[in-house]
């Protein structure tokens, strides 16, 4: 016996009444407990839909849903990471190695400069606060697609809160450990310096990333895992 299409959103109510607020997982557990009820049938044919129901719950233990919730938000984050270094990757690869190198020797030659440590202090926080501006921006965004879809996406949650939350550890970490915090360049060793340039190119590529590439992405791989995205 095949579920109805009222059977399954009553299965998407009853996700939701388990605390599992984002739509993609709720899909992936509708499907799970569609095909398990369906087999339960099979096996038990006079249980009605509820008490079916309530069997294929049951397996997923006293904890219910949050042990696959809390996997899939593991999932979602590793799979962030990935998309992060290898848009990275990218800008180590030609041609955009050659920017990449220009933008590295450009920012050594700028230590050079009475002003570079403001320099380098101005584009660290710049960067900050493009990421602080955009993801109120992505935020007021997608809570006027909740507003309008009644679905709430993780992996755009994950996106909003890892994008800030990654680079503002790169930059701080950066900004403490391989800037002189003063004007004094010179007084560095020359791996020091180098390393000091590479990491300023390195934040502005991630704060690039993750403030223009990550965003398109999240859509774009939302429409490929999730076909209704591209209505909602």
């Amino acid at each position: 016996m095949k579920l109805t299409e009222q059977q399954i959103a009553l299965l998407y109510k009853f996700t939701r009444q388990h605390y599992v607020e984002h739509y993609d997982v709720q899909t992936e557990l509708v499907d799970h407990l569609a095909n398990d009820i369906e087999q339960i049938w099979v096996e038990q044919p006079k249980l009605s839909f509820e008490q079916a129901r309530d069997v294929s719950f049951k397996k997923f233990g006293i904890f219910g849903f949050m042990d696959i919730v809390d996997k899939k938000i593991g999932q979602m984050n590793k799979k962030y990471f990935k998309l992060i270094l290898s848009f990275v990757k990218q800008w180590f690869q030609l041609p955009k190695i050659i920017i990449t190198l220009c933008l590295i020797v450009l920012f050594y030659q700028l230590q050079n400069l009475a002003i570079a440590y403001y320099i380098y202090s101005g584009v660290f926080f710049s960067v900050i606060l493009l990421e602080i501006i955009k993801m109120f921006q992505s935020k007021r965004k997608i809570n006027q697609k909740i507003a309008l879809t009644g679905k709430k996406w993780l992996l755009e949650d994950i996106y909003l809160r890892q994008s800030l939350g990654n680079l503002a550890l790169i930059i701080f970490y950066a900004y403490d450990l391989f800037l002189p915090h003063d004007d004094d360049f010179i007084a560095m060793n020359q791996f020091s310096r180098w390393l000091s340039a590479f990491l300023i190119v390195f934040t502005m590529l991630v704060g690039y990333i993750t403030l223009i590439v990550i965003p398109k992405k999240s859509e774009d791989l939302l429409k490929e895992y999730y076909p209704e995205y591209n209505f909602s």
